[in-house]
Order: C-alpha cells, then structure tokens, then sequence
C-alpha cells in the first residue's frame, strides 16, 4: 500500500512536469496575465510557450499572439509619450489604433487594456478641455474595468473642476458663465443634483420659473435625497401660487433633514398665507427648536400674535431676545404688544429699538406715536406721527392719530 502511494506521487509528480511543457499551458498563462493587465508576465509566458513548440506551425501560431500583445504595448507607450509632449491628435490616434487591435483579436481577454486605454484617451481629451468627451471616454473606461476606482474619480474630477468654476463665476453675479460651467458639470455627470439644483437658482433669478423648475426636478429625480433641491423646488411653488405642491415639497425637505430650519419656516409662510395660522405656529416653534436665535421665525411668529390679539403671548415670546435673534420687526411686534396692554413705557422702548434698527420706518414711528400718547406726551406723539405720515403708506393713519390729538387739544 505504501509503494503504491509513493508511485502515485511519483507519476504526478511528473505528470506535472510533462504538463508544464505543454506549450498550450504557457499560453494560457500569458492570456490569465493579460486579463491581469500584467505585460511582463504574459510576455514572459508566451516566450516560454513558444521554445516549447514542437513545430514550426505551432511556434508561428504562438508568435503571431504574442506579436498582438507586443504591437498593442508599443501603441499605448507610443501614445503615452505623445501626450506628454502635448501631441494630442498623434497620441489618440495611437490610442484609437491599440483599442483596434485589440477589437481584432479573436480572445476575450483585452477589458484591462481597454479601461486603461479609454481612461488615457479620456485623460488627452480633458487636457485639450473638452469636458464631455473626456467623460464619454472615462465611461468607456468604466465599462471594460467596473471594478477600477479610478475611472469613476476621473468623471468627479471633471464634474468638480466645471462646478467649482462656475461657483467662481456666481459668486462675481456672473451669472451667465457660472450657468455656462455648471451646464458642463451636468453634461459630464447627468445624475450630479447639486450642479442642477445651482442651474435652478440661476434660472429662478432670470425669471424662467419653467426652466428652473425642470431643474429642481432633474436634481430630485439625480438624488431624492437632494434636500436643498426640494426645499427650492418648495420656494418655487410658493411663489407661483402652488400652495398644495410647495408644501409637499417642503416635507420632503424635512423629511430628509429635520434640522433644516429653513424649511419650517418656509412652510409656516404658505400656511400663514392661508390664514391656516395654527399650523404656521407649530413649524415656526419647530424652526425656533432647530435654531433658537432663527430671526425670520420670530418675526413672523410675532406677526401672527398680533394679528391674533394675543399681545401677552408675544411680550413674553419676544421680550427675551437679544443680539441677532431680534430685528425692527421683532421690537415693532413687541411695541404693538405693549400699546395693546397699555404698558406704554415699555412700547415707546421698543419702538425705539425697532427704529434703531430701521430709522424713519413709519410703522414703528406710529407705535411710537401710540406709546407717547399713552403716557400723555402728546406734543412728541404728534412728531412721531408726522414722520411716520411722509410715508405715502402710512399717511392716512398718521393723519387721522394727528388729527384726534390736535382737536382734542383744541388747537
């Protein structure tokens, strides 16, 4: 039993040997290191293979395979010194002619070579800035090589160059050129939703609101998760009256990033539109949770206190603030608070920080003008009301508080 173990260990051993010999072996070998892309090893192996034919046929046969893969490595190194030295037609025309070889060839075995090729024909056409062609070409990359990071990068590469190029171009208000740049980020990369969402916002200050609309969507339908995207989308519909679809979007907003404040308050300001004022008050108290110092949310949650006569609630609402958080109409809000619970000391205060703010804004001058009334300083209310009624706006009402203070003392 023991010797027949030991000759069967023997004969494989020699089998192997035998097998190894076998030029068909060799040539295997050389077409497994061309799928690897390794040149040296399949250049090794063919060589290997063709000493040992055991005829001259069969060493043609051999030689001619390995002439594909010599004349295909002599191509790409031709065509990557030709795009070192800037000669870019020469250097995709050789290129061109080593993926043409490699068409030619009966084996299925030229996918790395290919990647590699496409990516280099990519890499000349992104030299000569021809941005869309490069992308086709790093695609082309892609298809023959999925597993290759590089060919993916290459297409970012491009895209962000357009995109961070026209960012340059938009922050100038150059905005027919940063349109122009983030035409060619999208064009490179058709599922980039940022560089859609940047063509909306250039389009919504055109005034193409169809336009901009079409790109909201493209950015959505890119990346549903896009939720800058959707809350423009949600802006756009408010202002062309589309309540239903701006609040939809505005959830979709929310739904993505809770934390983003200005979604709340964007869709308090549809509902307050829609004197839907309870609504507006829970998103306008979400924004605030988001953002505690959120001015616009204040303003408008004092708005609709006053338009509710709940003077109490926004005093203590508003009284509290401080720095950024307030603005002239978050102290105006709180003046007409204080005139609506006769605390006219405190109204005349906040009047005049609303007015600090703002100088000469007639609402507030009226305010103001209510507050010295009420604490009988009726020569200063009178002073404050005429300010106030140099705005063509405002002139009626301060005419008429100008009127009861001047017969009411009798002049």
């Amino acid at each position: 039993m023991k010797k027949l173990a030991i000759i069967a260990i023997i004969l494989t051993s020699v089998y192997g040997q035998l097998l190894a010999q076998f030029p068909d072996v060799f040539v295997a070998r050389a077409r497994v290191a061309i799928k690897n892309f390794n040149v040296s090893s399949a250049d090794s192996a063919y060589k290997a293979a063709m000493s040992k034919a055991i005829d001259e046929d069969e060493h043609k046969e051999i030689h001619t395979e390995w002439q594909v893969l010599e004349k295909i490595n002599i191509l790409l190194a031709d065509a990557r010194r030709a795009m070192d030295r800037s000669e870019y037609t020469e250097s995709l025309k050789k290129y061109n002619d080593a993926i043409d070889h490699m068409n030619k060839s009966p084996h299925d075995i030229w996918g790395k070579f290919k990647g590699e090729a496409y990516y280099s024909m990519g890499m000349v056409h992104y030299r000569q800035e021809t941005p869309i062609t490069a992308a086709e070409k790093f695609r082309n990359a892609m298809n023959y090589d999925p597993q290759e990071t590089k060919y993916g990068k290459a297409i970012e590469m491009v895209r962000n160059k357009h995109y961070s190029e026209g960012h340059k171009y938009y922050k100038r208000k150059d905005y027919m050129s940063a349109r122009e740049e983030y035409e060619k980020a999208v064009a490179v990369d058709p599922a980039f939703a940022s560089g859609f969402y940047m063509l909306a916002v250039i389009l919504k200050k055109d005034g193409d609101l169809a336009t901009a609309e079409k790109y909201y969507r493209d950015a959505v339908t890119s990346d549903p998760t896009h939720y800058k995207s959707w809350y423009g989308l949600g802006m756009l519909y408010s202002e062309m009256g589309k309540n239903s679809r701006a609040i939809e979007s505005l959830k979709m907003s929310i739904s993505i990033n809770a934390s983003y404040e200005k979604a709340y308050y964007a869709i308090a300001k549809v509902y307050e539109s829609q004197k839907n004022n309870n609504l507006a008050i829970q998103n306008l108290k979400k924004a605030i949770g988001v953002d505690k110092k959120y001015t616009r949310a204040y303003e408008l949650l004092g708005k609709i206190y006053i338009d509710q006569e709940k003077y109490t609630l926004t005093i203590s609402t508003l009284k509290g603030l401080t720095g950024t958080s307030t603005s002239y109409k978050t102290y105006y809000s709180l003046a007409q608070a204080y005139n609506g619970t006769e605390s006219y000391s405190s109204a005349l205060t906040a009047a005049s920080k609303s007015l600090a703010k703002k100088k000469n804004w007639a609402p507030a001058l009226v305010e103001k003008g209510d507050a010295l009334k009420g604490l009988k300083r009726n020569k200063d209310a009178v002073i404050a009301y005429r300010q106030a009624a140099r705005d063509a706006r405002w002139k009626s009402v301060a005419t008429y508080r100008i009127d009861e203070l001047t017969k009411w003392e009798g002049k």
